[in-house]
């Protein structure tokens, strides 16, 4: 028996009893090209130009639109992208933050101006269901990070980026699983998962009706934990030639432990990574006071009315 080592607010760090859908056609694993299957581990080499990228996003008031019939429910979010750069020292990259209000039943209005510069512009759902409306927030959020993963890439970091991959694209973009939800190897494959040993990994991997190369690496051995604790997944795209991939796989076994968080300052640790962690904060300070943003709503909703009926 063990306790898990994430706080319960997080979830579970390791739960293979689960039946994510987005899983079912990927859970059969092939290995790819690397012999023989067993933990890999790799002489030290300096750390490349790196990237860690993360996005948030939040809900920040429900609203209602007059469509004609009956009035369209809706919510403003707030979405925030941003990176942190290490190359010789680590510091905060490029941040951005975007404003939307998203309606189903194909309404699509904007909100009018607020104080302070906040700007929501109109999306509409691809659905009228709430969890739809909900959904195309997390759509504004994956299609910046999507943007700005690309740009950075472009540059020349190698990015880490947090969660996994929504594109196949060949750029250099490693996505970064924290918590495990599907069992991708078979019992012939598991195996070698909780034998790794911290900084090494598994060889590749490609599941099947995917886009993406995987692995598995080991950030601590962290003592006390259950057989897959501090252990991540992560992705490329498979339209990268094999033999970079390899070396993009070395690179995260060997310098990914190092920025390993610790159990007294993240209630993620080890798997959610200091500059990851640390970005995450800085973007929900950037989306600002959640209490502020709704009273500047519904002050300017409320004053557009009175226009209205003037």
């Amino acid at each position: 028996m063990w306790v898990e080592a994430w706080s319960p607010e997080y979830g579970n760090s390791y739960d293979m009893g689960g039946s994510d859908p987005l899983l079912a056609d990927e859970a059969r694993a092939e290995p790819v090209g690397e012999a023989p299957w067993a933990p890999v581990r790799q002489a030290s080499r300096p750390l490349p130009p790196t990237a860690f990228l993360d996005g948030v996003s939040r809900v920040e008031a429900r609203v209602f639109v007059e469509t004609g019939s009956a009035p369209a429910a809706g919510l403003c979010g707030s979405v925030g992208v941003g990176a942190m750069l290490t190359n010789g020292s680590t510091r905060f990259g490029p941040s951005e933050v975007h404003r939307a209000v998203v309606f189903g039943a194909g309404a699509q209005e904007s909100l009018p101006p607020l104080p302070g510069g906040l700007t929501y512009l109109g999306r509409s759902a691809r659905g009228s269901r709430p969890e739809d409306v909900r959904s195309e927030v997390e759509r504004l959020r994956e299609e910046r990070e999507a943007t700005l993963a690309a740009r950075l890439a472009e540059e020349g970091w190698v990015v880490i980026a947090d969660g996994r991959l929504r594109w196949a694209e060949p750029m250099e973009v490693i996505g970064y699983i924290k918590s495990h939800h599907g069992r991708y190897l078979g019992p012939d494959l598991e195996p070698v998962v909780p034998a790794l040993a911290a900084g090494e990994r598994t060889p590749l991997f490609a599941l099947a009706r995917s886009h993406h190369y995987s692995w598995y690496l080991r950030l601590t051995d962290g003592a006390g934990g259950h057989p897959w604790a501090g252990v991540a997944r992560c992705e490329v795209s498979a339209s990268l030639p094999v033999s970079r991939v390899v070396e993009l796989a070395d690179m995260t076994a060997r310098h990914l432990p190092r920025f390993a968080s610790l159990g007294f300052w993240d209630s993620r640790s080890p798997q959610n990574l200091v500059p990851i962690a640390t970005l995450e904060r800085r973007l929900w300070h950037l989306l600002g006071d959640r209490d502020l943003v709704l009273r500047r709503i519904r002050s300017a909703i409320s004053r557009a009315g009175e226009d209205a009926r003037a």
